[in-house]
């Protein structure tokens, strides 16, 4: 990996942080686990989809 792919790895990682705290601020629960789907047609990668479980 180059340094641009690590800063754009530790970039993602500190924005779902940030998510995963306002998400326990606002619900009061802890998340336990986050799954990520991808979501793909012929042409590629279309986007995620992505479940979240809270205690």
């Amino acid at each position: 990996m180059n340094i641009e792919e690590l800063k754009t790895e530790a970039d993602i990682s500190e924005y779902i942080t940030k998510k995963i705290i306002e998400l326990k601020k606002k619900t009061g629960k802890e998340v336990t686990s986050i799954q990520f789907t991808a979501r793909e047609k012929m042409t590629g990668l279309e986007s995620y989809d992505i479940k979240i479980d809270l205690i």
